[in-house]
């Protein structure tokens, strides 16, 4: 049996590596302790990754989550708030046994 936290950390890693391999800079989250549950960027994104395309820079939003999607209602209210052209919000889903990402746009 895989202990929760260290199958997010693995799954975490892994989009890191793949965010990475595509030209991102990555910031990840530091994963949340016993005293400190809430650590994500806003309470609701694990990743933060940067790309510079021609003059502009994007930013990418990602919580990364296994085997099935988070309920979308937290995340509709920022990203109605701060969804622009430069500003992407995106849940990446690792399901077991499946080598890709399913990657949700929000």
């Amino acid at each position: 049996m895989v202990h929760k936290r260290n199958k997010g950390n693995r799954i975490e890693r892994l989009a890191v590596k793949e965010l990475e391999d595509d030209g991102w800079k990555v910031y990840r989250v530091k994963g949340s302790t016993r005293f400190n549950k809430s650590v994500d960027l806003f309470g609701l994104f694990d990743i933060l990754a940067i790309k510079k395309v021609i003059n502009n820079t994007l930013y990418k939003f990602i919580q990364v989550k296994s085997n099935k999607k988070p309920i979308l209602e937290p995340f509709k209210a920022f990203v109605d708030e701060y969804q622009d052209d430069y500003n992407l919000f995106e849940i990446w889903v690792k399901k077991d046994g499946i080598k890709l990402f399913y990657k949700y746009k929000l």
